[in-house]
C-alpha cells in the first residue's frame, strides 16, 4: 500500500474492500471481530474500520433502532437539532468516552490482532458531515448556512475541537491514517465549491492537522456529482470516490489532476451486487487499463451492502493476485 501511495512499481495494486455488518457494529468488540473475520478471510492490504454512520453523533443524542434483523438498517428515533435555535445545545463533549471512546477502543482492539504490516484507516466524518448528521433532513443543515450562519458556526466550531482531539486519539490508539469522509458535503447536490471553501474546508484541514502527517491518511468525497477537484491540495496520500457514479471524474482524470494515489473504481452499487463476478471482473480490468496500476487502489466507491455477494470479493482478489506487470504498465 505505501509503494502505491508513493507511485512506486508494483507487481500488482494493493486492494481491500469494506462495508456495513448492520447487526455486528453496535459494540468494539463486535465490530473488530466481524472485521477481523472479514481480513482472514480475504487477506486485505490495508483495513479500513467501518463503523455504523451514527457513531459520530450519538454522543449528543442522536439515536438510531436496530431491529434484530441480521443486516437490517436501523431507523432512526430521535435527533436533536430542528430548528435553527437548536444548534446552541451543542455542547462540546468529551473525545474519549462514550460512543467515540469506544471507537478507540475498536482500534485498540484491531492493532492488537492484526499483523503489524496491515494499515489501519480509521473512519472520520469531517466536521460539517457530523453536523449534517444532527438533523433530519440533513438539508436543514444547508437551509441553516445561509438562515442562522452564526448559530452553525459555533456549533461547528465545538464539533471541530472534539473532533481534532479524536482524531489524535485514533493515531495514538494505532491507526495508521485516518478515512476523513465528506458524506453528503462533497456533492453538488448539497453544497457549492463556494459553500464548502467557507463551511468545510478551513474545518477539515484542522482535524488533519490534529491527527498529525501520515502518507496514509484518505480523502473520500462521497455521492455523484462529487467536487473531488476542490479538495486536490489536502495533505492526503489518496483519494477516495465513486468514479463510476454520474457526474464523477474518472480514475484516470483523477490521477491527471490529483497529487496523491486514486483509491476505488469498483461500483459499490452496482457490479459488486450482481450475482455473477463477471461485472467486478470487466470494472477491475477497466480500472487496470486507466491507471496502468500504478498510484491506484483497489477499492469500492463506497461502502458496501451487507447483501454484497462475497463471490464477488473474492473474485476481485483472486484477479488482482493475478495481476502482471511488465513494461511500466499491468495486465490481467
Amino acid at each position: 500500500m505505501l509503494a502505491a501511495l508513493r507511485g512506486a512499481e508494483l507487481d500488482r495494486p494493493p486492494v481491500s474492500f469494506w462495508g456495513h455488518v448492520y447487526h455486528r457494529e453496535s459494540s468494539a468488540q463486535d465490530l473488530a471481530a466481524h472485521t477481523m473475520e472479514r481480513w482472514r478471510r480475504f487477506e486485505w492490504d490495508w483495513v479500513k474500520l467501518n463503523p455504523r454512520k451514527h457513531c459520530f453523533v450519538e454522543d449528543w443524542g442522536v439515536r438510531y433502532r436496530y431491529s434484530g434483523i441480521p443486516d437490517a438498517k436501523p431507523t432512526l428515533e430521535y435527533f436533536p437539532v430542528a430548528n435553527s435555535s437548536d444548534w446552541d445545545r451543542i455542547d462540546e463533549i468529551p473525545h474519549d468516552q462514550g460512543v467515540l471512546g469506544e471507537q478507540l477502543a475498536a482500534v485498540k482492539l484491531l492493532r492488537e490482532q492484526l499483523p503489524a504490516d496491515v494499515p489501519i484507516l480509521a473512519t472520520v466524518f469531517t466536521p460539517l458531515a457530523v453536523m449534517g448528521e444532527l438533523t433530519e433532513p440533513p438539508t436543514l443543515l444547508r437551509d441553516h448556512l445561509t438562515s442562522a450562519p452564526a448559530a452553525v458556526e459555533r456549533a461547528l466550531e465545538k464539533v471541530t475541537r472534539v473532533y481534532e482531539k479524536f482524531a489524535a486519539a485514533l493515531m495514538q490508539a494505532g491507526a495508521d491514517g485516518l478515512y476523513l469522509a465528506t458524506v453528503d458535503w462533497g456533492s453538488r447536490r448539497f453544497v457549492t465549491p463556494e459553500s464548502l471553501r467557507r463551511w468545510s474546508r478551513p474545518y477539515d484541514l484542522r482535524v488533519l492537522a490534529a491527527a498529525g502527517a501520515s502518507p496514509f491518511h484518505t480523502l473520500h468525497v462521497c455521492k455523484d456529482d462529487c467536487l473531488l477537484f476542490e479538495y486536490s491540495d489536502y495533505p492526503v496520500g489518496a483519494f477516495s470516490w465513486d468514479a463510476t457514479a454520474p457526474g464523477n471524474p474518472s480514475l484516470a482524470e483523477g490521477l491527471q489532476r490529483l497529487n496523491g494515489a486514486v483509491m476505488g473504481g469498483i461500483s459499490h452499487e452496482g457490479a459488486l451486487l450482481d450475482a455473477s463476478p463477471d461485472g467486478v471482473r470487466l470494472q477491475y480490468r477497466r480500472a487496470l487499463e486507466q491507471t496502468g496500476g500504478r498510484r491506484w487502489l483497489v477499492a469500492p466507491g463506497c461502502s458496501m451492502p451487507p447483501e454484497t455477494p462475497e463471490g464477488n470479493l473474492a473474485a476481485i482478489r483472486e484477479d488482482v493476485l493475478h495481476t502482471v506487470a511488465s513494461e511500466g504498465r499491468m495486465t490481467r
